[in-house]
């Protein structure tokens, strides 16, 4: 426990220093009220997720299609505005279901923003966060159903580095659901010309039920890579990386297992226009994913948030991707169609994209617009 508690003061330290250090300038228009003003902030967004895994050992067939709205309201407030209380809603329906919602969760947060560092504390959208994350940290239907974090985040961007530490308290003790909190860190920046490197790092603590003791599980992943951005016509991304897994079932006797493997990922697009190509090959990420806790249930998708191809037993796993991705209207819209083909040693999967989102944030009252 006092580990846990360490952690959250830690961050609510950087927090509070980032918000500090970066206003005593502004301290006098502060206290006067200055560049205030209230705002609205919202994004509608279709999500359709086509997954086609038949005569696959990993992973099942199954199809997203959703609608996500998130309406929130803000008061912005100090120099240029970098202070804001937010509060709003995440509402998500998926097609079909017959509820009027199937999720809606409270976005409740403070943040602090400017040029370069950033601060964050409550319920806040995932698009805050600035970090380089594998699809072996996040799957593309995680972030679609898990649009937010809850609890502390603390990140710096310049032009050629940025820096990020966060902790997501998303598991709460209860008799229906686990005790979980998620560290996340990512560091990375350009050098040289062309080149860039970084690593980022996923401390999941997944721990007990009201219900039962001693099913405490320890989920790390930690991804040094490096890569290079470069033109030739076409744009180009490529990053090779290495994936370091730490899994310990307490439970279990023997200490944990170090699952790792190799990563490279490739990506040309020109006009909106993409192929995408993410090879790994290694070990099984995910050796609990099929591991049954003491409520009788699997640990699955419980446990990882990665896409479950990276547990396949066949030391291979290739993605292609081919699509069209823009923004439009100022970047208030964004369009994404994407064709998917998997192979994992045993058959090509072919699984189809499509998400189109509209943000608006509109300002309704600035106050140094009505001065007397």
């Amino acid at each position: 426990m006092m580990k846990r508690v360490s952690i959250l003061v830690l961050l609510l330290t950087l927090v509070v220093y980032v918000a500090q250090s970066q206003e005593v300038a502004c301290a006098p228009a502060c206290e006067h009220g200055n560049d205030e003003a209230l705002f609205f902030d919202g994004e509608l967004s279709t999500h359709f997720d086509n997954a086609e895994y038949a005569g696959n050992d990993i992973g099942y067939s199954r199809t997203i299609f959703a609608v996500r709205v998130t309406p929130t309201l803000g008061y912005r407030f100090g120099k240029e505005g970098r202070h804001a209380a937010v509060v709003g809603a995440e509402l998500l329906k998926d097609f079909g279901s017959k509820e009027f919602l199937n999720e809606a969760k409270l976005v409740a947060y403070y943040r602090y923003k400017d040029e370069k560092w950033g601060a964050y504390a409550g319920i806040f959208k995932r698009d805050e966060l600035i970090g380089q994350y594998s699809r072996a940290f996040f799957s593309d239907s995680t972030l679609i159903y898990n649009g937010t974090v809850q609890g502390v985040a603390g990140n710096y961007r310049s032009e050629r580095m940025f820096a990020e530490l966060a902790v997501d308290w998303y598991g709460l003790y209860s008799p229906d659901t686990r005790e979980k909190f998620r560290v996340l860190a990512s560091v990375g920046g350009d050098f040289a010309k062309w080149f860039n490197a970084g690593v980022s790092l996923s401390l999941l603590h997944y721990a007990n039920k009201s219900t039962f003791h001693g099913n405490v599980v320890d989920n790390a992943l930690i991804n040094p890579w490096l890569g290079a951005r470069f033109k030739a016509f076409f744009d180009f991304d490529v990053r090779l990386g290495y994936l370091q897994a730490y899994q310990r079932d307490r439970r279990l006797d023997g200490g944990g297992c170090l699952p790792k493997g190799g990563e490279l990922y490739v990506r040309i697009s020109k006009w909106g226009v993409f192929i995408d190509n993410n090879l790994y090959v290694g070990e099984n990420l995910m050796p609990l994913y099929n591991s049954i806790g003491k409520d009788g249930e699997m640990y699955a998708d419980d446990l990882y948030t990665g896409d479950v191809m990276y547990s396949t037993n066949h030391k291979i796993y290739n993605r292609t991707g081919i699509g069209y991705q823009r923004k439009f209207c100022r970047d208030r819209v964004s369009v994404k169609a994407e064709m998917v083909l998997q192979y994992t040693d045993q058959k090509v999967m072919c699984s189809q994209l499509v998400g189109i989102a509209a943000r608006f944030a509109p300002t309704i009252y600035d106050k140094s617009k009505h001065k007397k």
